[in-house]
């Protein structure tokens, strides 16, 4: 799908890294991609995050490693929103360059250059590594200098030792990273994100950039990796995923309905097929 080229700096500045806080009273959908590596961990928030052809939710406490050039954008949840509460996230991105290949080749540094190597399709960690890693990130931020390089070594190499990892992109993903490609396919995914909890129209959204149903179908596939339907399931349930937790009052009909399904029964053999679980089991998960 369509990315914007970010550049970050380093050209400009004498720091070999960047660490720093994002708060925001929300995020919209920026799709985007650069060179450099990126971590990054939800402090406070909710919603979707977009990494490749992956959707998927996040909530508070969810930390990811991006490759180098990999599209991704994290988008707040409107209930989220409307809480009055900002998004807060720390990220860390640092050049390819910052490493060479034969500092990574001594075995000191094997966890380091197993991470950094396996890190194109993206990679989310265990519950127990996210939360010593989120010590040391807020470490970081809060530190210059060499203290703050000594402590990206020391957070990396808890990363790359985590064996209970999970690649975020689906293997074989390549990002399209064409001009033509990428302004086609971000009018959709833009159109898409303000309107899936509305009824979709296939053969509508194929006239947004001129193509019709069949060619749109296959454009989108090989883009995104996914289906058009799949695509606006996945943001549909994790849409659902963040109601369930947020309003326990509201019923699985109500929810289903606000997500954008207009049958329960789609919704909860959907849901049951990303989740593993029905709705009413997701939501115990999170009961007081």
């Amino acid at each position: 799908m369509k990315a914007d080229f970010q550049h970050l700096g380093f050209d400009n500045v004498a720091d070999s890294f960047l660490c720093y806080w994002v708060k925001s009273p929300m995020f919209g959908f920026h799709w985007h991609y650069h060179p450099e590596f990126e971590i990054t961990y939800v402090h406070q928030g909710q919603g979707t995050r977009l990494v490749g052809n992956n959707v998927s939710n996040f909530e508070v406490g969810d930390m990811v490693l991006l490759g180098s050039n990999l599209p991704h954008t994290w988008i707040s949840d409107d209930d989220f929103n409307k809480r009055g509460k900002d998004m807060e996230v720390i990220v860390l991105q640092f050049p390819q360059q910052l490493f060479s290949t034969d500092f990574l080749s001594m075995s000191e540094m094997h966890n380091i250059n197993y991470l950094l190597s396996n890190a194109d399709r993206g990679i989310s960690f265990s519950d127990e590594v996210k939360k010593k890693a989120a010590k040391i990130l807020h470490n970081i931020a809060h530190t210059s200098g060499f203290e703050s390089y000594h402590q990206l070594l020391a957070l990396l190499n808890l990363l790359g030792s985590d064996a209970h990892v999970s690649f975020v992109a689906t293997q074989g993903f390549i990002p399209t990273l064409n001009d033509r490609t990428e302004e086609r396919i971000l009018k959709v995914c833009t159109y898409i994100h303000e309107h899936f909890v509305q009824p979709i129209k296939l053969d509508e959204v194929a006239e947004l950039i001129f193509m019709n149903s069949t060619s749109f179908c296959r454009f989108f596939k090989r883009m995104t990796g996914q289906t058009f339907m799949e695509y606006v399931n996945d943001l549909r349930i994790g849409k659902a995923c963040n109601l369930l937790i947020s309003q326990e009052k509201q019923s699985i009909s109500e929810i289903a309905h606000l997500a954008g399904f207009n049958s329960l029964a789609l919704f909860n053999r959907i849901f049951l097929k990303k989740k593993k679980m029905t709705p009413t089991q997701f939501r115990k998960q999170f009961e007081r």
